[in-house]
């Protein structure tokens, strides 16, 4: 295919993605919510804060969304058996897609040759990935290594909207931690503790979620917009140091 030709197929899977992530949104309820927020450290006296001047609500909606509660169930799964049957028929199998959706630390290695970029997957033996992604290929220096949600859309990779840098320990972490056949040793989820990260310094966040997170956030935040401050991120780590293979 041409450039031209798979743009053309990349961007309604974009808008597609857009519509979706704000259709499942209100499929997330105050514990869903508070347990992100909780993740994220952006909870305090009984309710949710969010940072001021900052928006972290795609990270708050996707932890929300996608992470697993106690029991092992999403509330992105609720949504599939249920919201998800109302869209229309090329939402609603793109949204089965998602579902299948993983998060992981990525390399970008390079640019692709048609469009889009090329990505290693630094926890799956430096897999190779072909991600669509717009304003990556534009603007995101080759060696960036960052965290994201990706799924299998058919051709290629297509992400979420969120690119979220781990810091140094995060990533030493996990890459030892899978070379070696261990698990993660991380308190929270890879997603959680990579978004944390990126909370504490920077993060890049697309707006597709706002409006519907904002409907939502509103029953549990209450009544608290107006007093709404930036909570000071907490010195301890959330990390356990991995032990050293025998």
């Amino acid at each position: 295919m041409t450039r031209d030709e798979m743009l053309a197929l990349y961007r309604p899977i974009r808008a597609s993605v857009r519509r979706i992530l704000s259709a499942a949104v209100p499929a997330c309820n105050h514990a869903d919510l508070a347990r992100a927020a909780k993740q994220l450290d952006l909870w305090a006296e009984g309710k949710i804060v969010l940072p001021e001047g900052d928006k972290p609500a795609e990270m708050l909606s996707d932890i929300a969304l996608f992470e697993p509660n106690q029991r092992g169930r999403r509330a992105f799964d609720r949504f599939l058996s249920n919201a998800a049957r109302r869209l229309d028929a090329g939402d609603c199998e793109l949204a089965e897609r998602m579902g299948k959706a993983f998060f992981s630390l990525f390399h970008l290695a390079a640019r692709h040759a048609t469009a889009g970029v090329r990505l290693e997957d630094l926890l799956d033996g430096d897999r190779s990935l072909w991600l669509m992604d717009e304003t990556m290929e534009r603007s995101a220096p080759i060696g960036l290594i960052f965290g994201a949600r990706l799924f299998d859309a058919g051709e290629f990779h297509v992400g979420f909207g969120i690119v979220a840098q781990p810091d140094e320990e995060t990533t030493q972490f996990a890459v030892q931690a899978r070379r070696y056949g261990n698990r993660l040793p991380f308190r929270q989820s890879l997603a959680a503790t990579v978004y944390g990260d990126s909370l504490r310094e920077r993060f890049l966040i697309s707006p597709e979620l706002e409006d519907a997170l904002t409907t939502v956030l509103a029953e549990v935040l209450e009544s608290s917009t107006g007093s709404r401050r930036k909570r000071s991120a907490r010195p301890e780590a959330r990390k356990v140091k991995p032990r050293s293979p025998n």
